[in-house]
């Protein structure tokens, strides 16, 4: 069905958009299921493409869908329940107003485009991502710190690359519910400390508590990494 949409509408698969279209319905499903959808949520949703997941949303809640290829918009406008705008999504995001993200978000700005939701306050997002990228929130990275510091997470499902057209890299289905919204400056201090994640605490910050001395930044817990942070963030 989705290829002879994009046949139908002669429209041409840009790979450098990451243009790939779950095709499976009942991931699509699952996904409305995981964000509790109630009538007077506002869902965001990124790379609405040729609209698979923007209308099974628009049939539970008001949605805005973001779109950066002009050739999807004639295949969404005129959605009822819909808002939708042309325009790449890191643009836009400070000008709009949603409690809940459902996406399937374009994998090579995965990192960019997390960053930036961290920064707005909403309840729950759902997203499918790279399964690398989702196995990355779960292991000692910075990133899987700064997460773990602003929401819950949990990797629902693991999606095959066949669930896409055309196909993809297998992905994953996760869940996040926001507890805080992102500290930028803790940001910062990850991005410097993990600089040198391989060496001991002691050689890397000023100021330390003697039991970390002699572990090393990527040994460190949440816990271990917010309190020297605030021993070496102090004005």
């Amino acid at each position: 069905m989705d290829e002879e949409l994009i046949l139908q509408h002669g429209i041409r698969i840009k790979k450098n958009l990451d243009q790939h279209f779950l095709a499976d319905g009942d991931i699509l499903e699952k996904e409305i299921e995981l964000a509790e959808l109630k009538k007077g949520d506002v869902v965001l949703d990124i790379g609405a493409g040729i609209g698979n997941l923007t209308r099974k949303i628009a049939e539970k809640c008001k949605v805005i869908a973001i779109e950066k290829d002009a050739q999807f918009i004639p295949l969404l406008q005129g959605l009822e329940n819909a808002t939708i705008i042309h325009a790449d999504a890191l643009s836009v995001l400070n000008d709009l107003q949603f409690n809940k993200i459902i996406s399937n978000i374009p994998y090579s700005i995965s990192q960019l485009l997390l960053l930036e939701l961290l920064k707005h306050k909403w309840s729950v997002a759902v997203l499918i991502v790279q399964k690398e990228f989702a196995m990355k929130m779960l292991s000692k990275s910075k990133l899987a710190v700064l997460v773990n510091d602003c929401c819950t997470f949990v990797i629902e499902a693991f999606v095959p690359g066949t669930s896409f057209y055309p196909p993809t890299v297998d992905s994953a289905l996760i869940k996040m519910r926001q507890t805080k919204l992102m500290d930028e400056k803790f940001w910062k201090f990850l991005s410097r400390v993990y600089m040198q994640k391989n060496r001991n605490v002691k050689n890397v910050v000023k100021n330390f508590p003697a039991e970390l001395a002699g572990k090393k930044i990527h040994q460190l817990s949440l816990e271990d990494l917010k309190a020297l942070y605030e021993r070496n963030n102090q004005r």
